[in-house]
């Protein structure tokens, strides 16, 4: 009886390690802007606008993001680029729309 509480003890605080390292490793949330999941520079972010068609680019750096503004067919766009990643941040909290 203690054999098989000690093996499902373990074997469920093993379960709970391997989920807790899984998590902690998982692959960064947001869409990839810039690929490779690597630190990213404002020069990067603006030549991918450029390149998607993006004029009169505008880029502020805050914190580790940049926000970068630009004109297409007529329409404004922004976009928040983690600089440590090079993937879209979440705009989970942005009610600006």
């Amino acid at each position: 009886m203690k054999r098989r509480l000690t093996a499902a003890l373990l074997g469920g605080t093993m379960l709970v390690a391997t989920t807790g390292v899984l998590i902690a490793t998982a692959q960064p949330r947001g869409a990839v802007f810039i690929a490779g999941d690597q630190p990213v520079t404002e020069a990067e972010v603006r030549e991918k606008l450029q390149s998607d068609g993006y004029a009169n680019v505008q880029i502020i750096r805050q914190g580790r993001f940049f926000e970068a503004l630009g004109s297409k067919d007529g329409k404004t766009g922004k976009v928040l680029v983690d600089a440590q990643t090079g993937r879209l941040a979440d705009n989970d909290g942005d009610d600006d729309d």
